[in-house]
Parts: C-alpha cells; sequence; structure tokens
C-alpha cells in the first residue's frame, strides 16, 4: 500500500494545529483540497483518524499513532527541500533546545530518543528566564523547563509535558526530619540553600517562603547540584523537586519533607514559539509527550 507523502504533511499539520483552516493557510492550499488529503488518507488506513470538536479536530488512537510517522516524513521533505536549494551541508543541522538545570538528567535520554527519530539534538543549560529569552530570540528551537503552574511566557507557548513536586531536603539527622510534613513558618531560624535567581524553582521557592524569608538565613549557591551537595554537607536545607532527590532519598542520605503549603506543584513544559511549529520541533514535542520525563531523570551524581 503506497501512502501518498503529501496526505501525510497535511495530516501532520492539521494535528499540530487541530484546525482544518489554519492548516490550509499554512500549506496554501484551500480548504476543500486538505479536506480531501484527510479523507483519501483515512480511506486508505481504514479507520477514522480524527473527530470533529467545535471549529477544531481530536485525534484518535489510530490518528496518535500515525502522527510522528507523518511528522517523521514532514520533516525529510523539508530538509531534502532545504538541501536541494542548497541551504545547509548534507550533515543534518543539530536542533538547540535549552534544559533547566533541575532536568540534566533527563539531557541524555532526550537526546538518544530523538536521534533514533532522527532529530540530531544539541543542549543547553541556562536558568528558565534566560531560555525563555533565548527561544524568544530564536537562538534556541525550544527550551525543556521546570515551572509553576501559575507562570506565563509571553509571545510563546508552553506545552505541559507532567508534573513534579517541590520538597524540603535535609539531613537524617535533622530536627525536622521525623516530621512528615511541615509548614513554612517551621523554617524560621534555617539556613536556606537557593539555586540560581529566574530558574522554575528559585520562583516558585521563594513564593512559597515569602513570609518566613525574613528570619531565616540565606546562601546562594546558584547550580541546583551544589545546592544538593550543601544540603548533603550539612550547610543547610533547600526545597527541590522531588524528582531532583530520589536517589539521596532512596540512599538515606537525605530525607524529603513535605510542606503544608498551597501550589506546592512544579511543571515540566516545552517552551516553544506560536504554532505552527517546524516539523523537527513537532516531532520533538510528540516524542516527549510520549514518555514520562520524570522517568527519564536518572539518579543525580552520588556523594563523593
Amino acid at each position: 500500500m503506497r501512502i501518498n507523502p503529501e496526505h501525510l504533511i497535511t495530516f501532520s499539520v492539521v494535528a499540530e494545529l487541530s484546525s482544518v483552516s489554519r492548516a490550509a493557510q499554512i500549506l496554501q492550499l484551500s480548504q476543500p483540497a486538505v479536506s480531501g488529503h484527510l479523507r483519501a488518507l483515512q480511506e486508505q488506513m481504514g479507520t477514522p483518524l480524527y473527530s470533529r470538536r467545535g471549529r477544531g479536530i481530536q485525534l484518535t488512537a489510530a490518528g496518535e499513532r500515525l502522527l510522528p510517522h507523518a511528522q517523521a516524513v514532514a520533516l525529510s521533505v523539508q530538509e531534502a527541500a532545504a538541501l536541494t536549494a542548497g541551504a545547509h551541508a548534507p550533515s543534518r543541522a543539530a536542533l538547540q533546545i535549552g534544559f533547566s538545570a533541575t532536568l540534566t538528567s533527563a539531557v541524555s535520554s532526550v537526546v538518544r530518543l530523538g536521534a533514533e527519530r532522527g532529530l540530531q539534538i544539541q543542549a543547553d543549560t541556562h536558568p528558565t528566564t534566560e531560555l525563555a529569552a533565548a527561544v524568544r530570540a530564536g537562538t534556541l528551537a525550544a527550551a525543556l523547563i521546570v515551572t509553576s503552574p501559575h507562570r506565563h511566557y509571553a509571545e510563546l507557548d508552553s506545552h505541559r509535558l507532567g508534573e513534579d513536586t517541590l520538597r524540603l531536603a535535609v539531613l537524617p539527622g535533622h530536627p525536622l526530619a521525623d516530621q512528615g510534613y511541615v509548614p513554612p513558618h517551621a523554617l524560621r531560624g534555617e539556613t536556606l540553600l537557593w539555586s540560581a535567581p529566574g530558574s522554575g524553582v528559585r520562583r516558585q521557592a521563594e513564593r512559597l517562603l515569602e513570609g518566613v524569608r525574613s528570619g531565616t538565613r540565606g546562601l546562594e549557591l546558584g547550580s541546583p547540584w551544589a545546592v544538593l551537595e550543601g544540603v548533603r554537607r550539612g550547610h543547610g536545607v533547600s526545597l527541590l523537586p522531588a524528582s531532583f532527590l530520589t536517589a539521596d532519598v532512596q540512599a538515606g542520605r537525605l530525607v524529603s519533607l513535605g510542606l503544608e503549603a498551597p501550589d506546592v506543584t512544579l511543571l515540566h513544559a516545552l517552551l516553544t514559539l506560536p504554532a505552527p511549529l517546524p516539523p523537527s520541533t513537532g516531532l520533538l514535542l510528540d516524542l516527549l509527550s510520549r514518555h514520562s520525563l520524570r522517568a527519564l531523570l536518572v539518579s543525580p551524581v552520588p556523594a563523593g
């Protein structure tokens, strides 16, 4: 069975935008032509690929299975066109992707999964505010970040990928270690270890401790890895994502406590420019949407 590549490209654009009319504008086709491509593809597959919902569409399970293959075809056609025009060398251009520092444990897994789908990913690490600015400026294709559920990024789309929880990290012998959950005011008098200003974790932690910071001491350590090591050495306590603490908690090096406060949730999200996304970025988003980011976060480097 031979499938028309143009029909797959049309399907990938419609699925990304959830709109036949917007896809027609991007593809420079009439709406009847786009609908015809979708109808022909659906008839050839022998099963519904989408359903109408309001002014948009929603993919069926069969459509979800077909989408990554359609995106791969769209990406290959785009790169072949660029090669024909002499736009770049025969080697595949790297996709520049930013990562929040607390997600660097997932970098190798994301790069490997991307390579399996034909994406050559080049990673960069900075605080969230810098990553957002780089995506906005076009120097990064996208950024994988940790952020507050309430935060919005001007001129960018934020694609939600999963959740984490902010936890208090202390040594096993700490006076609070057996509490399970502690209220924010219990941290008065403690030395708080802080990651870099502008990071999503730092912003959420500052918001949660806004009423008690005047009664605490603070050490600015920049990197979350430096913060983690500072807690290990007994230099203070810190609020960090639960996934970032997993290996140390399992090894008995640290205790992870819940905070009795609203909105301790952190989001994993991919920041991109507004749709339509380039095929390579769309393929990355589909890839990340199909994998649990928390599962990709390997254990932090153990204490030496």
